[in-house]
């Protein structure tokens, strides 16, 4: 097996769009995610992600396992620091290595300080993190609370 990151191109928004559903249906059942995005139909509604083809701040990628889309990344820069702001590989490429191996990748793209967040129920996404944090960071990793539901890991690539 082949994992790769690249950038979302705008003609594949629509195929992060569709990837959008199922990470929101997931996220959603955790407490406190406050997704209030969710149209009539049942639809969620991510109001930012037309910001990641016109800012600069903010980049799109997909995820590869060979040539078959894995999952997408959407990250964006926060004054001094970089955020994960989504990140989803789908159920059947879970647990192979492709979230660590393309995680790296996009952290290795974008060098500096990193502040990730995550639901505090959420035991994999905070095993994820923390495990890349160990891995990667140049200096001291803080962790802590961002609010009453949610933890954060912040460290320097």
């Amino acid at each position: 097996m082949s994992f790769s990151v690249k950038p979302a191109s705008l003609e594949q928004k629509q195929i992060i769009s569709s990837l959008l559903q199922p990470y929101l249906t997931e996220l959603s059942r955790f407490p406190d995610e406050n997704l209030d995005y969710k149209d009539g139909n049942g639809t969620y509604f991510y109001p930012y992600l037309n910001a990641y083809w016109l800012e600069k701040e903010r980049s799109p990628y997909l995820l590869y396992d060979d040539r078959r889309i894995a999952g997408f990344a959407l990250v964006r820069q926060d004054g001094e620091h970089w955020e994960m702001a989504k990140f989803y590989v789908l159920p059947e490429f879970r647990r192979c290595g492709l979230g660590m191996t393309c995680a790296m990748e996009i952290f290795k793209r974008h060098p500096g300080e990193w502040r990730i967040g995550y639901n505090k129920q959420n035991q994999a996404s905070r095993a994820l993190w923390q495990k890349l944090a160990e891995l990667l960071s140049k200096g001291d990793i803080l962790a802590g609370a961002s609010d009453a539901s949610h933890d954060f890991t912040s460290f320097l690539v």
